[in-house]
């Protein structure tokens, strides 16, 4: 009987010690403010207020903020980035412990409320460049992959083509650094790819020579001397269609190599030196007082012997005083050369009988 009754008064006592602690609360187990964390850890641990689940106003909760994010309870902004530990985790994705979630040169805030680029992009625009090295470094715009609008990314200017991502024309050519590179295969450095004196654009849009050969048509003279100094044709090799090239006539030559006959004698510059072996500078090659082309075209005679049947009398003695034939030496054919008749016997080399006497002179 009295076994019974000490085993009824021990478990009276247990009974009143729980229903006590019920009554009051464990204090190492109420978590007033429901944030996950106990009271007593609030107090004596973080700091944080047990009454307010989200201490510091960032938009997490203090338990959420050390169990969750190890993110301070006592901070908006963990990590300084300028937006509060709530809005990188619930509104933007981003790491609240990192100023700079996407490791691109920007700061989170920097990317939402300046510039507008992607916050856990490292390249907003695609173009090669971080974010941060287009803002901080190149002054280039992070949401434009070609900022100057050249035709070349931002990034193929910086690293490929060392052209300036803020000039259409780095070279100042007239020609976009994106044409240069892409069509016309010129350098987007060098305004004059071929060094031949023109720039490319004027090449390209204005003589329609090439601008990465020298001498467009091969003729031997450059394009910018045919152009600034001679003013023939980049495109014609024979400018004057003389059967010379340009570069024959100004380099070997001297001759014109805009006029077909020089010397304006009535023979092309080519017909001298190629068939007639006459001076094309010259009009009246073997100076016999007829002209290379008269010797040629009309009287048949030779252009590079004055006195071309070898009577004593030059070719144009003959045609233009005499009226003798510069191809006959003897033209009355009496026996006596028209220079013998004239020179030595006075006699008329057009007559045979000069005086009349029924004898030939010879």
């Amino acid at each position: 009987m009295k076994v019974n009754q000490s085993i009824a008064l021990v478990f009276a006592f247990v009974l009143s010690v729980c229903t006590h602690a019920q009554d009051s609360g464990n204090p190492t187990t109420i978590d007033t403010d429901k944030d996950g964390l106990y009271d007593n850890l609030e107090v004596n641990t973080h700091k944080t207020d047990p009454n307010v689940a989200d201490t510091d106003g960032d938009g997490l909760g203090d338990g959420e903020e050390i169990y969750d994010y190890n993110t301070n309870p006592l901070l908006k902004d963990s990590d300084g980035d300028g937006l509060l530990d709530g809005d990188e985790v619930k509104i933007h994705q981003t790491n609240p412990l990192a100023a700079d979630s996407d490791l691109d040169g920007l700061a989170d805030k920097e990317e939402l409320n300046e510039y507008n680029t992607g916050v856990l992009v490292k390249d907003s625009d695609k173009d090669g460049l971080l974010d941060g090295i287009e803002v901080n470094t190149h002054k280039t715009d992070p949401n434009v992959g070609d900022t100057d609008e050249d035709g070349l990314g931002d990034g193929e200017e910086i690293y490929d083509y060392n052209t300036n991502p803020l000039l259409k024309d780095s070279d100042g050519d007239g020609l976009l650094d994106g044409q240069e590179v892409n069509e016309h295969k010129t350098s987007a450095l060098e305004p004059d790819t071929d060094r031949d004196g023109l720039t490319d654009g004027e090449e390209l849009e204005r003589h329609k020579t090439d601008p990465n050969e020298g001498d467009s048509d091969g003729d031997g003279l450059g394009d910018g001397v045919e152009v600034g100094e001679h003013g023939t044709n980049p495109l014609l090799g024979d400018t004057d269609g003389d059967g010379l090239s340009d570069g024959e006539e100004v380099n070997e030559h001297k001759t014109s190599a805009l006029e077909p006959d020089t010397d304006r004698d009535g023979l092309t510059d080519g017909e001298e030196l190629e068939r007639h072996k006459t001076d094309p500078n010259v009009g009246d090659s073997d100076g016999d007082g007829l002209g290379d082309g008269v010797e040629v075209g009309e009287h048949g005679t030779n252009p590079l012997l004055g006195d071309t049947d070898g009577d004593g009398l030059s070719d144009g003695e003959e045609v233009n005083e005499h009226k003798t034939s510069a191809l006959e030496p003897d033209t009355d054919r009496d026996g006596l050369t028209d220079g013998e008749e004239l020179e030595r016997h006075k006699t008329d080399p057009n007559v045979g009988d000069s005086d009349g006497d029924g004898l030939g002179d010879g």
